[in-house]
């Protein structure tokens, strides 16, 4: 299951990445100030260095101006009996 996991977390972290290269042209100074967190954590969550949590997507959904479940659209983790 974590493996499972992990690629999820990967995921949404190229969704991520590839609607702030379109919104923010690649600056992660602005993109952080309108997620309103640190830009080390941006530069983190981009090299896989950190994890994210639900505070942290809404956030960065809000900077991106999207639903956080837009992100989390058509992921699932499979259920074993």
């Amino acid at each position: 299951m974590q493996s499972e996991l992990d690629e999820i977390q990967l995921e949404i972290t190229k969704r991520i990445y590839k609607l702030f290269l379109e919104k923010f042209n690649g600056n992660k100074l602005a993109f952080a100030k309108a997620a309103k967190c640190d830009e080390k954590t941006i530069r983190r969550l981009f090299d896989n260095k950190q994890g994210m949590t639900i505070n942290l997507l809404s956030k960065i959904s809000f900077a991106l101006k999207i639903k956080p479940s837009y992100l989390i659209e058509n992921l699932s983790i499979t259920v074993k009996d």
